[in-house]
């Protein structure tokens, strides 16, 4: 393994940007289930300029170029269409957790969890399962609130307390730099916050429909395979319902041509 000073690196989520993640000692490792965490290396001089990412911590060949921070500032709602890809995001964490992760396990399907604190604050080691199942975990905030209106401090400090829980939970992965606001609601200040914390707002463009609680699990099905495309963001939340629908979605998908994805993998560098 390669060794950096400390100061040298920036912790990311395991696979954000492009699989993006380091222990906090810096050292190069790999999850408990062996997948390799990428590096992103910040300098310490410009800590504001754009990172460089190191794929798998590779110790020599070209670093591939990470988000710069004007680029955090766009608030995306999908990903690149000229992709076969659907960015899967599961969001909250309130019930069913254990099952969906299950039925993504078993079809090999490794999505982003817009996990929110206050949803699975009684069982935090759920982010570790998530982690080392190859999942990736990002900002849904420590409490949920409406962020519109609010002020940049509290919503820095939203974002960090949920950061703060998944990296002890999980100490080689983190949230950054994926989050979501509550609702998908933004402002200016939601997005000039979330920046300077190193964070992109993440939307959608394709939505399961189960925000409306009258919505089956059959309907969620079609409403996936009417919004998805190549590249879309697809929204849905953990529930019974995501496990009943998950398994035909999935496989809507892959008969669509399209292989539901984490957004590290979605918007990695082609």
């Amino acid at each position: 393994m390669r060794r950096f000073s400390r100061r040298h690196f920036l912790a990311l989520g395991a696979g954000a940007v492009a699989g993006v993640a380091v222990l906090r000692t810096g050292i190069f490792e790999t999850s408990k289930a062996g997948h390799s965490l990428d590096a992103l290396v910040v300098d310490p001089v410009d800590p504001k300029a754009t990172p460089l990412i190191y794929p798998g911590g590779a110790t020599s060949g070209s670093p591939v170029t990470g988000w710069s921070s004007e680029l955090l500032r766009q608030v995306a709602t999908s990903g690149p269409a000229d992709r076969k890809m659907v960015g899967l995001t599961i969001d909250d964490g309130w019930t069913a957790q254990d099952a969906v992760l299950q039925v993504l396990k078993a079809r090999s399907v490794k999505p982003t969890f817009f996990l929110t604190g206050r949803a699975v604050k009684n069982d935090t080691s759920f982010i570790a399962r998530a982690v080392d199942a190859g999942c990736e975990i990002g900002n849904h905030t420590m409490d949920h609130a409406w962020l519109v209106g609010q002020t940049k401090d509290y919503i820095k400090k939203d974002l960090q307390d949920f950061e703060d829980m998944v990296r002890a939970a999980a100490p080689h992965a983190s949230t950054l730099p994926f989050m979501r606001p509550c609702g998908g609601a933004v402002d200016q200040t939601v997005i000039d916050a979330a920046s300077e914390a190193g964070y992109r707002p993440i939307l959608w463009s394709a939505s399961t429909g189960d925000t409306s609680a009258s919505t089956t699990a059959a309907q969620m099905v079609r409403n996936s395979m009417d919004s998805a495309r190549p590249g879309s963001i697809l929204l849905m939340h953990f529930s019974q319902r995501a496990v009943d629908s998950l398994p035909a979605i999935i496989d809507g998908l892959r008969a669509k041509g399209l292989e539901p994805v984490s957004l590290s993998r979605l918007f990695a560098p082609a």
